[in-house]
């Protein structure tokens, strides 16, 4: 008997990875008076990064409905069904938002389309205007294959857009705007000149300042008088007053943007936005005989005048010399003096729109001093910053014990790869936003050398800088009772009597290796 041998080959196959797509994505606003209607639309198809699984949408219940209209997933041309009541919840939101609805698609598997709907009811009081928005052509970092805003209701008449690469049906009763290849974001706006927009961000604004001041506001204005009877150290000493009195709190995405309480509640409250921690130091420097404006700012221009991204406020002072700077009341624990820019800041003033260049790299200052004996591995550190570096050191070191501040210094040096044994530390107050840090250190870096000849590391601290900030780093490294040094290239050496001086401007952040040599 034959037997018949059935070789069964079963081959799997093999599934490219591939990333999520949206094949369709539309966002619908309407005006019905003082109340906006928007629904937002996405269709998709999941990819191996599974980016689709989860949508999240932040609102605010104090001014926003939110509803969920459809959620439903599939396989394409093949069934598909909603998701299950439980994979909807509402979750304490994140990103500025109280809440956030968040629509989870279970078991969507690569290859399978997503079809989601939410509609959101905002009567925030941010249209009052007329209705603006800024539609980013992406969701969660996806380019649509096409996208579609429209917008109608009130006002439609007013509307102002910016945007390339989109076509455009308007109608009497709505604007449709739709792209299959765009890279702009798309802003709408009511407002057709930077002055209309001033005067609707600082509509409650200009009443309080033109109102009558508060007795605990002068009380304020009196303590910044003991800075002396130049203003500007009186301007100064207000910083510091209310850096140390007033809490920083964030606005709450989804609320009346330029709202802002009373003079008093803000005092009371011992918190305050941006906003408001500004309008109460406009106030007391008014007070205190100077002019003092409020100038919106922001790190975008989206090229014509809208609402979004004005988040930052500066107050224009003017003594009664005549002399004129700027100051950024909300910025905490930040040099009183400095207004960080990491690139062009723009401004609205006057009813018309400026620029603030970039930072430049004198006033993001470092100079870190290190006196070394190379023997026995002790050190003296004295380091002085302006700018930046100023803002990191106040925010690292401010309301630390003695103890604190030197674990804080130790970990800081680990973490830099230079363990640094201190021994005392003296730091300048950081709570005093009128004068630059300073900082003193005493301690050990290593044990004491056993040969003529051996090599280590120089202590540098690592500051995490962003690449975007412009800076003036100096680093000397002090090298007393060394006959020779083997150094990096790129350090200046200088040879004094008892003394040799390595001196390194690039702004290296990682350890530099070192040999040294001295006489039996």
């Amino acid at each position: 008997m034959k037997k018949l041998i059935m070789i069964c080959v079963l081959a799997s196959s093999h599934v490219t990875s591939a990333p999520s797509t949206v094949s369709f994505y539309s966002v619908s606003i309407s005006l019905q008076r003082d109340t906006l209607h928007r629904t937002i639309e996405i269709k998709g198809i999941q990819g191996s990064d599974r980016l689709l699984s989860r949508i999240t949408r932040g609102f605010n219940p104090e001014t926003q409905s939110i509803s969920l209209e459809r959620a439903v997933f599939g396989f394409p041309g093949g069934d598909s069904g909603p998701i299950p009541q439980w994979a909807e919840d509402t979750l304490a939101g994140s990103g500025g938002w109280q809440l956030s609805l968040v629509t989870v698609f279970p078991a969507l598997r690569a290859g399978m389309t997503i079809d989601y709907r939410i509609s959101i009811t905002d009567w925030s009081g941010n249209w009052e205007r007329g209705a603006w928005a800024v539609f980013s052509p992406f969701v969660k970092g996806i380019r649509p294959d096409t996208s579609r805003f429209i917008v109608s209701g009130d006002m439609l008449e007013n509307l102002n857009w910016h945007g390339k690469g989109y076509d455009v049906i308007e109608t009497g009763e709505k604007v449709e705007f739709t792209a299959t290849d765009s890279s702009e974001v798309l802003v709408i706006s009511p407002f057709r000149t930077f002055g209309e927009l001033e005067d609707f961000m600082m509509r409650e604004i200009t009443v309080i300042l033109d109102s009558s001041y508060p007795p605990d506001l002068r009380e304020a204005a009196l303590q910044a008088t003991s800075a002396g009877a130049y203003q500007y150290a009186q301007a100064l000493r207000a910083r510091s007053l209310l850096c140390n009195s007033i809490n920083p709190s964030s606005i709450v995405l989804g609320g009346d943007v330029y709202s802002v309480h009373s003079l008093q509640e803000i005092l009371d409250l011992r918190r305050g936005t941006a906003l408001e921690i500004t309008l109460v130091f406009a106030a007391v420097c008014r007070e205190l005989g100077m002019e003092a404006d409020i100038i919106p700012a922001g790190s975008i221009d989206y090229g014509i005048p809208v609402p979004e991204g004005w988040n930052r406020f500066l107050v224009r002072l003017v003594s009664e010399d005549g002399d004129s700077w700027f100051m950024e009341p909300s910025a905490y624990l930040t040099s009183a003096s400095y207004i960080y820019r990491p690139d062009t800041l723009y401004v609205i003033e006057n009813g018309n729109i400026g620029t603030m260049p970039p930072n430049t790299p004198e006033g993001n200052r470092l100079l870190e001093d290190w006196n070394i004996n190379p023997f026995d591995g002790t050190f003296v550190l004295e380091m002085e910053c302006g700018g930046w570096y100023d803002m990191m050191l106040r925010r690292r070191f401010a309301g630390l014990t003695r103890e604190e501040l030197i674990l804080s210094l130790s970990e800081w040096s680990w973490l830099s790869g230079r363990n640094v044994i201190p021994d005392s530390l003296t730091v300048s107050d950081p709570f005093d936003l009128g004068t630059d840090m300073k900082l003193t250190v005493h301690g050990r870096l290593w044990m004491p050398a056993t040969n003529s000849t051996f090599a280590e590391y120089l202590p540098v601290f690592d500051w995490m800088k962003p690449e975007c900030i412009p800076v003036r780093v100096t680093r000397r490294w002090i090298l007393s009772g060394v006959d020779s040094v083997y150094y990096p290239d790129y350090t200046y050496m200088e040879i004094l009597g008892d003394a040799m001086i390595l001196t390194d401007t690039s702004g290296i952040e990682s350890p530099l290796p070192v040999v040294f040599e001295a006489s039996e």
